[in-house]
Formats: C-alpha cells, sequence, structure tokens
C-alpha cells in the first residue's frame, strides 16, 4: 500500500472544485494495525492533519459555492528544512458570512503641549531643524553638534555669559513653575479673574499606525448528511489545532515542561466572488484582501436555537463556530494601493 507524506491541493476556478496538483508517497509492506474494526484508509483519514488535508463546508454542492473564503493555514517560523516557513499545512474553504464584509481602518494621532519645541515646530529650528526635516539625519547631527558647540562658547566665553545661562535657566524654570501654579485652586481663580488661562501651545502630533487590524467571522454549520457531519468535525479540529503552538526544544516529561514552545500557524485569508478570487487587480471593486493572520480566538457551540439537538448518530445537530483573525504587519499607502 502506498503512504502519503504530501499531497498538495489547488482550487479551480473553472471546475469549481479542489484539485490534486502532486502528492509525495512510499510503498510500505509492513505489518499494520486495525483500530476498532476500521478499515486502514478510513483509520488514516481520520487521523490526518497535515499539509494534505482539505475541507469543505456545505460540502455537496453543484455547481459549488459562487462566494466562498479560503483559509490556508502556513507554518512559521520552523528550523526544519523539510517543513520550511510558509509551507501549507492544508485548508478550509467556507460559505461567506454576512459578517466577512468588513474590515476597519485606524491611525494614532494625538495632542500633545509643544513648549519650548513650538520653534522646532514651527520651522524656526535652523539648519538642524531643516536637515531633520529633510530626513538627513546626519546632516542633522554635524548642525546640532555645531549649534551646542556655538552655544556653550557664547555663554562660557564670559561671566556676562555665565549669567545670561543662569537667566535663561531661571526662564525656563519660571515657566514651569508657572504651569504648575495654574492648575492650582489659586491659578484657577487668577485665571477667571484675568480672563485668561497659559498657553500651552499644543499641536496635534502623528503617532504611528492604529494597530494591526482584526477580523471576526461567525459561520453557522449544520450537516445534511453523515459525510457532512464527518467533515465539520474535520473543520473545527483543523482550527483548534493550528491556532495552537507545538512543543519545542528541551522537551520534558511532557508537553507542559518543555522548555519552549513553537509558533502555531499562521492563515491565509483568500476572498472569491463570483469563483474568482479578490487579488486587488481591479481597482473598480471595492473588496479588500488579508495579509497572513494569527487566530486569535476561535469558539464553538454545539445548541440548536437554545435546545440540545443531536442525530442518530451522536453528532450535533448545528454546529456554530466563530473566529477572531489579527494580521501579521501594518499597513502602508502602497498596501493599500495592492487593494488591501
Amino acid at each position: 500500500m502506498k503512504i502519503y507524506t504530501e499531497v498538495v491541493w489547488s482550487w479551480d476556478d473553472e471546475k469549481g472544485e479542489l484539485v490534486k496538483e502532486s502528492s509525495k508517497s512510499y510503498d510500505y509492506g509492513g505489518p499494520l494495525t486495525l483500530c476498532n474494526d476500521l478499515s486502514v484508509e478510513s483509520t488514516i483519514a481520520a487521523n490526518a492533519q497535515g499539509p494534505g488535508d482539505s475541507f469543505t463546508y456545505p460540502k455537496d454542492t453543484n455547481p459549488g459555492l459562487p462566494h466562498y473564503i479560503r483559509f490556508v493555514a502556513r507554518r512559521t517560523n520552523t528550523s526544519s528544512t523539510n517543513n520550511p516557513r510558509g509551507i501549507a499545512n492544508g485548508e478550509v474553504v467556507l460559505y461567506m458570512p454576512p459578517d466577512a464584509l468588513k474590515t476597519s481602518y485606524s491611525q494614532g494621532i494625538g495632542d500633545v503641549e509643544m513648549g519650548g519645541f513650538i520653534k522646532l515646530a514651527t520651522g524656526q529650528g535652523g539648519t538642524s531643524a531643516a536637515a531633520l526635516a529633510a530626513g538627513e539625519f546626519a546632516a542633522a547631527g554635524a548642525s546640532g553638534e555645531a549649534a551646542m558647540a556655538g552655544f556653550v562658547k557664547k555663554n562660557f566665553a564670559s561671566a556676562e555669559g555665565g549669567i545670561n545661562l543662569l537667566k535663561d535657566m531661571g526662564k525656563a524654570a519660571a515657566g514651569g513653575a508657572l504651569k504648575k501654579f495654574a492648575g492650582t485652586q489659586g491659578g484657577q481663580a487668577v485665571s477667571k479673574a484675568t480672563g485668561q488661562i497659559l498657553n500651552p501651545h499644543k499641536a496635534m502630533v502623528y503617532q504611528g499606525p492604529g494597530g494591526f487590524r482584526t477580523f471576526s467571522f461567525t459561520f453557522v454549520l449544520v450537516p445534511k448528511s453523515a459525510s457532512e457531519a464527518k467533515e465539520i468535525f474535520n473543520i473545527v479540529k483543523f482550527f483548534k489545532k493550528r491556532m495552537h503552538p507545538g512543543t519545542g526544544a528541551g522537551k520534558g516529561i511532557n508537553d507542559l515542561s518543555s522548555v519552549t514552545l513553537t509558533y502555531p500557524d499562521e492563515f491565509e485569508i483568500k476572498y472569491y466572488v463570483n469563483n474568482r478570487e479578490v487579488d486587488g487587480s481591479d481597482f473598480t471593486k471595492p473588496l479588500f484582501k488579508i495579509k497572513n493572520c494569527f487566530m486569535e480566538s476561535f469558539s464553538t457551540d454545539y445548541t440548536t436555537s437554545s435546545l440540545v439537538s443531536f442525530m442518530d448518530d451522536g453528532n450535533p445537530l448545528t454546529t456554530t463556530i466563530s473566529m477572531s483573525f489579527k494580521e501579521t504587519q501594518l499597513l502602508t499607502k502602497r498596501d493599500i494601493d495592492e487593494g488591501y
């Protein structure tokens, strides 16, 4: 018999189904051990959780789903030469639920009190500030050193210069004290009496990307046959297994006592509309692409309309799964142009 170690599948848009591209196997003629009177083939299939895994819901559809999502698991951060980073580790194809068609973008914008830096913000920082604004950090450093040398020479070359420096320090201290006083009850009383407040010199500044995008999906899976119930079981196991870490180096007496844990799989999430992948090439289409994600959470609910219902074979009548993913990369203008 043949033992398959790798099977590569891909989705054929024209046929509307998964087709096998390649496989690796070897012939085995040794002894076989059967469990629970199952065939060898069904025993292997029941325990398979590798690159060849491919599950679909709804399973028995003709001609197939026009709109769907592919979840391709990919290995991450592995030192194995047989399973390098990014290799496909199975996939699941599910119908496109309503909550899949939304995303959000955010940026960090904050307000700060510029204080003594107001000159730099208004372009009065001299050569050093201009160099910083142009991104010429080496020139900015040289200009800053020259400015500091001139400052020291001016203020310490004479006794009068030392006095000027002390005056400048006194003004800075007075400004800090005035700001502190303005926040007290007495300062607020003075402000009310004079009709004036201390100018905080506030400005809006960009503080960087607001964070990684997150995506949530909820699927209601209702089997129409025993084979589809088995497919749903495999789909749930697929996501649960690939969102968890593995045992790394330094394994102890059990998995929990190992020194390290391996990264869980990343998920490549792809939208298909009218059996065509949303790849960002058509700029007139609004649907977005998603970069590789880690799965943050996964939940299952086996109740049916708040009732406990099972089929004759013991499988639940309804399986509802909810998943939350977080992208592994921040977005830039170029990503937006590419359809993200």
